[in-house]
C-alpha cells in the first residue's frame, strides 16, 4: 500500500489522515503457512517531523492459521497498531545523526518519490501479533497420539495414550493413583 506524502512533506508539523487497505501474500511463520484471504483495513495518521515522517496506524483483518493441536485450518481475527518512522532515501545510506557504533539510534524505514510503502512494515507487525502456537480453541483436544484421530470429534477407541505407555515410565503411573485405605 503506497501513500502519497507530497502534500505534507514541505511543511514541518503538517499531517494527514488516510484510510489503509493492505493486501498481503501468504507467508511462513513458525514452520506453518499463514494466509491472508482479505486485505487488512484501517487508518493511518502521518506526521512530518522535519527530517522524518511518523506513521501511526491501526489495522484489522483476519488470518488463516493451522491449529497446532488438531491441524485444522481456522480463521483468527487480528488487530494491530504501530508507529514507524520513515526517512527519505535508500536503505543503507547513513543520515547526519547516525554515527558508527551508536546503538541508541532506532531503526528507520525508508521512502522515495514522495510515496510511503507501508506493506512490509504492516506485514511484520501482523506476524508479530500472531500466537506462537495457534489454537482453534482453548478446548481443542488435538489428535490421538496413537491412531491420529481428531479427538474433538469424539474418542477414538484405540486406547490412545493409556495403552501406549513406555514400560520404563510405567512406575510413574502409580504416583497418580489414590492411596488405598490399607496402605
Amino acid at each position: 500500500m503506497r501513500i502519497d506524502v507530497a502534500d505534507i512533506k514541505q511543511e514541518v508539523g503538517s499531517h494527514k489522515l488516510t484510510d489503509l487497505s493492505v493486501t498481503l501474500d501468504s507467508a511462513e511463520f513458525g514452520g506453518a503457512e499463514v494466509r491472508f484471504d482479505r486485505p487488512f483495513t484501517g487508518k493511518a495518521k502521518i506526521w512530518n517531523l522535519g527530517d522524518r515522517l511518523l506513521v501511526q496506524a491501526e489495522l484489522q483483518g483476519e488470518v488463516r492459521l493451522t491449529c497446532s493441536r488438531c491441524l485444522r485450518e481456522y480463521t483468527q481475527p487480528v488487530s494491530v497498531s504501530f508507529e514507524e518512522e520513515f526517512r527519505e532515501g535508500e536503505p543503507g545510506a547513513e543520515g547526519p545523526d547516525e554515527e558508527d557504533g551508536d546503538e541508541s539510534v532506532e531503526p528507520v524505514s525508508f521512502y522515495s518519490d514522495d510515496e510511503l510503502d507501508v506493506t512490509e512494515v504492516a506485514r511484520d507487525h501482523i506476524l508479530l501479533a500472531l500466537p506462537m502456537k495457534p489454537l482453534c480453541s482453548e478446548a481443542c483436544q488435538g489428535l490421538c497420539p496413537r491412531c491420529g484421530k481428531d479427538l474433538n470429534e469424539g474418542p477414538c477407541g484405540c486406547g490412545g495414550a493409556e495403552e501406549n505407555v513406555d514400560p520404563r515410565l510405567a512406575v510413574l503411573k502409580d504416583l497418580l493413583r489414590k492411596p488405598d485405605s490399607n496402605s
